[in-house]
């Protein structure tokens, strides 16, 4: 790589240097873009984003209630059309086979939620009315949550409200391993409540599911690098790792490996928090504890599976699967005759096997789900290993997620791992960036 020169800059010039051209990355220099910045981004083949936001990953299912995403979504289609997007349903497939489908009730404020738990046959008749009763209770203030919520899991939670322990087992431990990556025993209370509210007891459009088409890199990357590219924005392929150099106050500069030397106004490092470590000195992580903290998170690795089959009639679908070693399928019409499949599962024994194991486990899957398909008939396309697919969300990890300022004043963190209020997932990487960039801006929301 030919040397770059030294970018030296004023205070008035609004320069921002930003590690990491992921999705993260891309989308902090988009929104600083629009608010008059000059930005450089630095990427490298290793510097992966992870949480399913990388380049390779299908676009996830996305909820009404992903207010960012959405907002993104249209204003990158508006740019560069895309395909058309497509409404699924929410099923619930339990041990004996049989399947429930979420229906969110459409009418107005609390009676939403009210009639679509109780229209929900997925739960018996007792835990529905246990939950109304404790959910109505809380509303009426005639009870208050716990003050401890962080401090318990989902499941201990569930159990003091009531819920049968096959509900846990078929309907909540599914829901949340899909919401939030993390098996209900792990999940801390506090992030499931506000899930659950978030998610159900709100506008009955929050729990509106659609499944865009295409990639992340397609639908998010490939666009906002050619808005970035029209306005001259740098992005800089590195292929050895750069080093930061601290002042007293915050980043100095960044020295690329030809002794190249990058200097702005303010630094954002839109990386893992493992590659940010890897970036940080020693002392650093002895001297702050929002560093050092980030040493604490732990991540869960994913097995994916696409398939495809003949199977007639098939409509797109998410379907949540308990009992089974896949915890959620999604299904889409390929057009051709076909249906494509996604199994997929996080943080259990299917990340032990290997590639030749967990196909056979797909296949079988599939036709144990679908009576009557020869195994034969089930075709695998790919199979995807995420390492870092879901952050491990146990009781007190919330406060080890970082906000977007570090304690320098010229260095910000973004990435779906930061704090949000959302699981490290595409909504979250989305919110962190415009957070970031609002900061930086001297106008945080």
């Amino acid at each position: 790589m030919a040397p770059l020169p030294i970018l030296v800059t004023e205070p008035s010039s609004h320069t921002v240097l930003v590690l990491g051209a992921g999705l993260a990355g891309l989308a902090t220099a988009y929104h600083l873009h629009q608010q008059g910045y000059h930005i450089t981004l630095l990427d490298h083949a290793d510097w992966l984003d992870g949480f399913r936001t990388d380049a390779f990953q299908s676009v996830p299912i996305v909820l009404g209630c992903h207010h960012e995403t959405g907002r993104i979504l249209r204003a990158l289609d508006r740019e560069w059309p895309s395909e058309v997007d497509r409404a699924i349903p929410l099923e619930f497939r339990l041990p004996n086979g049989r399947i429930f489908p979420y229906q969110s009730a459409r009418l107005p404020g609390a009676f939403q939620w009210m009639m679509s738990l109780f229209s929900f046959h997925g739960l018996s008749w007792q835990d529905r009315w246990r939950l109304f009763s404790h959910v109505e209770q809380i509303w009426e203030q005639a009870q208050t949550l716990p003050a401890d919520l962080e401090n318990r899991t989902a499941d201990e939670w569930l159990t003091t409200a009531g819920q049968s322990l096959e509900a846990r087992e078929r309907i909540w431990d599914p829901l949340v391993q899909w919401l939030a990556g993390n098996a209900l025993a792990r999940l801390s209370a506090a992030t499931f409540v506000h899930l659950l509210s978030t998610v159900f007891l709100r506008d009955a459009s929050d729990t509106r599911l659609t499944h865009p088409a295409g990639s992340i890199d397609h639908r998010f990357i490939i666009p906002m690098k050619q808005t970035l590219h029209r306005a001259h924005v740098r992005i800089v392929s590195l292929t050895h790792r750069p080093t930061i150099r601290f002042g007293q106050t915050g980043v100095s500069e960044v020295r690329l490996h030809d002794d190249t030397k990058l200097r702005a106004n303010q630094y954002v490092i839109a990386l893992s928090y493992q590659n940010l470590l890897q970036l940080l000195p020693e002392r650093l992580l002895t001297r702050y504890a929002y560093f050092a903290q980030l040493t604490e998170l732990k991540s869960l690795s994913e097995v994916t599976i696409q398939l495809t089959c003949p199977i007639p009639k098939e409509r797109p679908r998410l379907l949540l699967l308990s009992g089974r070693p896949f915890h959620q399928l999604i299904s889409t019409s390929l057009g051709s005759g076909e249906i494509g499949y996604r199994l997929s599962a996080v943080g259990n024994e299917l990340a032990e096997l290997n590639n030749d194991q967990a196909v056979d486990a797909a296949q079988t899957e599939i036709c144990e789900l679908f009576s009557g398909t020869a195994k034969a008939d089930v075709i695998v396309r790919a199979v995807f290993r995420e390492r870092h697919a879901a952050l491990l969300l146990t009781p007190g990890v919330s406060r080890l997620r970082p906000l977007q300022q570090t304690p320098l004043q010229n260095l910000f963190v973004t990435g779906a791992w930061t704090d949000t209020g959302w699981p490290a997932n595409l909504e979250s990487a989305l919110v962190s960036a415009r957070r970031c960039a609002d900061i930086v801006a001297g106008h945080a929301a």
